[in-house]
Formats: structure tokens, sequence, C-alpha cells
């Protein structure tokens, strides 16, 4: 693996250096995370004990990596096999993490069991192990899915052999979630009493429609005037994004009042320290604060929803339906359809009765 050294232009945020194994814990300073190991990184991102500190936990992984290859047969050298692929390395730097975590949790449950004779009894079993929490109780069956659809593309398992195929997802206590899409006097209402800090995320989300991560790691090169250009941490599609009048009006004005490389920023920079950027489970949670705060607020309101809202005002505006997938993907698209077409009958059928 490549070394990355310091330098004195280095980025002076972690988030911009799109470090593996790291992550940003209680919003305040950065732990890496690899095989058994979760330990705090020494020193201020961007600094030289930072990255030395960094290189030296990589280093020492990589060794026991080597000093732990599992025999050819486990289920333990398929994952290992498949973390070296080119196709794992192609994954976002997010989705690669999230998917370790759920390989690391299966290595334990079934890593020295042989790859060739794992049962789909045995799947779920695993699965239901985590039954109380259904959304990690479903990452166990897709991560084997996937595991064994890549397995079968190197040929190392028979034609068809997926232990996990025809699970079925089991369902959340008080059925699933629903996400609210938030209205248009709920959007005025937010911007009215928010954090000036938290405009800009709502406003990306409200006229892109893109995801808390895309949103959240976008820099101003993303910014090119009338489009937004974003390439989709989740799917690898590269987006061009007509960018509506309001949100340029915005994003000049911004880009006008302060430094900095992304666009969205937790905390504007000092003469003493860098600016913070947002991390996804902090700026969740301070949402979620924000929400709790404006009066006459709903409390169940998410970015999610804006980017449920952002399909539902296309959809209300006229724009076909592979205009809006073109942008926002085909399972969001059909969940702000089937709000805006109930909001629109519901329109027209008073706009009747008035008559």
């Amino acid at each position: 693996m490549s070394k990355t050294h310091f330098s004195e232009g280095a980025p002076k945020n972690v988030a911009e250096l799109n470090l593996e194994y790291t992550y940003l814990a209680k919003g305040r300073y950065w732990r890496f995370r690899r095989g058994g190991r979760d330990t705090k990184i020494n020193g201020a991102p961007g600094s030289r004990e930072f990255f030395e500190h960094y290189q030296a936990l990589m280093a020492q992984e990589d060794a026991l990596a080597s000093d732990r290859s599992p025999p050819r047969s486990s289920f333990n050298w398929l994952i290992r096999k498949y973390e070296r692929s080119a196709e794992f390395k192609a994954l976002a730097v997010t989705t690669r993490n999230d998917y370790s975590a759920t390989l690391r949790l299966l290595e334990e449950e079934l890593g020295e069991q042989p790859f060739l004779y794992i049962t789909r009894k045995m799947v779920k079993a695993v699965r239901d192990d985590y039954a109380e929490t259904a959304r990690k109780a479903h990452k166990v069956k897709q991560m084997v899915s996937r595991l064994y659809t890549w397995a079968e593309e190197e040929d190392l398992v028979p034609e068809g052999m997926n232990p996990a195929a025809k699970i079925k997802r089991l369902k959340a206590q008080g059925g699933e979630k629903e996400i609210t899409v938030w209205s248009d006097e709920e959007i005025d209402l937010f911007l009215k009493h928010c954090p000036d800090r938290m405009v800009t995320p709502v406003l990306l989300a409200l006229y892109t429609g893109q995801r808390k991560q895309d949103i959240l790691t976008m820099s101003w090169t993303n910014f090119q005037g009338d489009i937004i250009r974003v390439r989709q941490s989740k799917t690898g599609a590269l987006l061009d994004i007509p960018c509506h009048p309001k949100l340029k009006t915005h994003l000049v004005a911004e880009k006008k009042k302060r430094e900095g490389a992304l666009i969205c920023i937790r905390t504007a920079a000092t003469q003493d320290h860098p600016a913070e950027v947002w991390n996804p489970n902090a700026f969740g949670a301070a949402l979620y604060r924000a929400v709790q705060a404006t009066p006459d607020m709903p409390a169940d309101r998410s970015l999610h929803g804006l980017r449920y809202a952002a399909a539902s005002r296309m959809e209300e505006a006229g724009c076909t339906v592979a205009e809006i997938q073109s942008i926002l993907g085909h399972n969001t698209f059909k969940m702000a359809l089937k709000y805006a077409t109930q909001r629109l009958r519901a329109k027209a059928a008073m706009e009747k009765l008035q008559a």
C-alpha cells in the first residue's frame, strides 16, 4: 500500500485526506480501526505526528494480516481474498469501511468454517443473532450474498451457490421506519430558525437531492456555476446537476465569505485552528437537535426527507420519470412520487370542493 507523506501543503482535515480505517469519535478526535485494533491517532489532522502515527498503525496491521493467513478452504480466507480484490478496492472508502465492519462480524461467526460448506441455515442463524437490530441483521444477509456473488465470478464456488439466497429480510419492530417528506412550510420554518452552518447542507439536499455523504464531502470544485458536478459515493455515477438559482445565489455568497476546500463546514477557520468539517453522524445528530429546537416543527424530519422533497418538487414541476431517476435513483423516486401524487390529488380534491 502506498504511503501518504507529510508536506507543508497537506490538507488539514481527515475528510479531505480520505484515509482508510479512520473515523471521527464523538465529533472531536480521529481514531484508527482495523482488524481488532481501535485506537486514537496522535496529533492534529495534517500534522507530521498524525501522518507518522497513521502510517505506523497501517504498517503494524499489514504485518499482522500477513501473519494471520487462514487456510485456503476457510470462510476467513474467502473474506481476505475478497478484501484484496480489485472489485473491493474500487468501492468508495466509506462503503469499504461499512463492508469491513460486517465482514469482521462474519469472521467471528463463520470464520473457521469451510466456505464451500456454508449453508443457508448457518447464515440464517447468524442473521437471527442480530434480530433485535433489523438493519444489522439484513446487512449480514446482504454481505454474504455479495461475497458469494463475487466468489462465483472468480470461479471459487460452483455456479449458483449463494447460501444467502431467498433469506427473507427481518421486519423492524413496529414496522419499517417511514421517511417523512418535508413540506414547503416546514422547509421555510427550519431555514428561518436553524444555525447558519446548517443552511448550506440543507439547501444542497433540497436542490440537488444527493445523499448525506455526498453533500458533506462536496468541495468548491464541484460547484461550477450553472451546474454541480458530483460522483455519488454509493453508485459511482458521475452527475451534472443544474444549479437552482436560489442555491447558486447562496453558494456564490458563501464562497466569498470564507476559505476552505469543502462547501459544508462545521466550524469556520480561525488563526489558531483550521476549519472543521461535518462528519455524517455528527451532522445527523446536529440536524436532529436543530429540528427539535425549531418552534412548531415536527420532530421526525431528516436530511433524507429533504432528498425526497427534492424528488417531489421535480415531479410537481412536470419532470419525467427518467429525468428524476437520473439524479436521485430509482428507490428515492418511487418514495417521493408516492408522496407528491397524494399531495397533488388532495389539492385537486379541495379545489373541486370549493368550486
